[in-house]
């Protein structure tokens, strides 16, 4: 078989644990291979070589050795370039895989330099409609005109840039209602939803992250209050200590200032304050620690446009630690998660079905656990394993558009 390399770009740093490297992580393993090499390549202006990556897994490359660039014009043309010169010491048949993020010079350089120029083959990760990203923050209001005028730019430049994405050779969507979308501008599209490793091994510390004596749920990852719906989680939680049930909200990760005093807000607001602990943002061993000791882990995200075109990544955390699960059915959740038999699921923005669904789960738990974990585990291994996609997702990286499609518009 052909060698081909294949080399996942980013202004991300793929040597920081986030949603985004753990997916492309996932991504590359299913893609190595003995005929092919991965090379995770954040944006920087270090002219690496190859003894500045490190072999994380067999044939996956991490570049380790690095100055990362953000904002800088010229250094993300300068990094391009580099990037395309050492591909080719690598080998003739490269392929490329963009994973974006609210920057936009690699975006626009990168399509133009590597694809349009360069001619190699170039695909998208779509995994949200950045344009409406900002759809859970605070809306326009002539009383903040600066936010405003920096909202209406935010959309307004992703609109214009959504047209380029028919310029890729094709896009990966992690959800239906993102592929429906990403069909408009490019036809060529793979579904690749959330990813699991069942085999993830976890390593756990001896600290505690629960409260003894007390039914314990958690909730990780951005301490986003409006995107993650946790004001009405609150209100829920209020209700159920109210009714008698002893229940104690366990949270972890990172959150702005803003988001952090929102949730002290909410926590005395509610009169919560012994029943609420915050733990930060854990390093992956105590992460894995404190989603191990929780009974419950929830994702009680609420409606807005970029929930709906989303599916929460913490999901595949969740199931690697294989705990019982309570979301809301928003974009593709319910196509996976069937209530009662995998897991559990509510309306979203439903203070009342969330909260019956709770007091149900809590006064028949040690039922619940024995009857849906096992199924939450199948799920896990025949829904969103990363081996599952190794055939399909490397077939569909392995073919590109072909060269006059691409002239004829340039």
């Amino acid at each position: 078989m052909k060698e081909t390399n294949f080399f996942i770009y980013s202004n991300d740093d793929f040597a920081v644990k986030s949603a985004g490297t753990t997916r492309m992580i996932y991504y590359a393993k299913a893609i190595a291979s003995k005929s092919n090499k991965v090379f995770l390549v954040s944006c920087c202006q270090t002219k690496f070589r190859s003894e500045d990556f490190e072999e994380i897994e067999p044939n996956i490359f991490l570049l380790t050795n690095k100055k990362l660039v953000k904002h800088n014009f010229f250094q993300t043309l300068s990094f391009l370039r580099h990037l395309s010169r050492f591909s080719r010491t690598q080998g003739t048949n490269n392929i490329f895989l963009f994973y974006p993020d609210p920057l936009i010079n690699l975006e626009i350089l990168g399509i133009l330099y590597l694809k349009l120029f360069k001619r190699f083959p170039v695909f998208f990760e779509l995994n949200e409609i950045r344009k409406h990203s900002s759809s859970f923050h605070d809306p326009l209001s002539f009383s903040n005109i600066k936010y405003s005028v920096k909202k209406i730019i935010f959309k307004s430049v992703f609109t214009v840039m959504q047209p380029l994405l028919f310029f890729y050779d094709g896009l990966i969507c992690i959800s239906t209602t993102i592929e429906g979308y990403g069909k408009r501008f490019n036809k060529n599209t793979l579904r690749i939803p959330i990813l699991t490793d069942p085999d993830y091994l976890v390593s756990y510390s001896k600290n505690t992250y629960i409260s003894e004596d007390s039914f314990n749920i958690g909730f990780s990852g951005s301490i986003s209050i409006s995107k993650e719906n946790l004001d009405l989680f609150f209100q829920v939680l209020k209700k159920v200590n109210e009714r008698g049930n002893n229940v104690h909200f366990n949270l972890c990760g990172y959150g702005t200032k803003k988001n952090m005093d929102l949730l002290d807000s909410l926590i005395r607001e509610n009169n919560l304050t012994d029943k609420t602990a915050y733990f930060g943002n854990l390093n992956e061993v105590e992460f894995s620690s404190f989603l191990g000791q929780q009974d419950l882990l929830i994702i009680p995200r609420g409606y807005t446009i970029q929930n709906h075109y989303g599916f929460s990544t913490k999901l595949s955390d969740y199931l690697n630690h294989k705990k019982l699960i309570l979301l809301t059915d928003i974009s593709d959740n319910k196509l996976y998660i069937k209530d009662g038999k995998n897991g559990f699921i509510v309306p979203p923005d439903d203070v009342n079905a969330m909260y019956i669904k709770l007091v149900e789960i809590i006064e028949n738990f040690e039922v619940f656990e024995n009857k849906i974990l096992p199924n939450a585990i199948i799920t896990s291994k025949t829904s969103f394993n990363y081996n599952n996609y190794k055939k399909s997702l490397t077939e569909f990286l392995s073919q590109s558009k072909a060269s006059s499609e691409i002239k004829v518009l340039i």
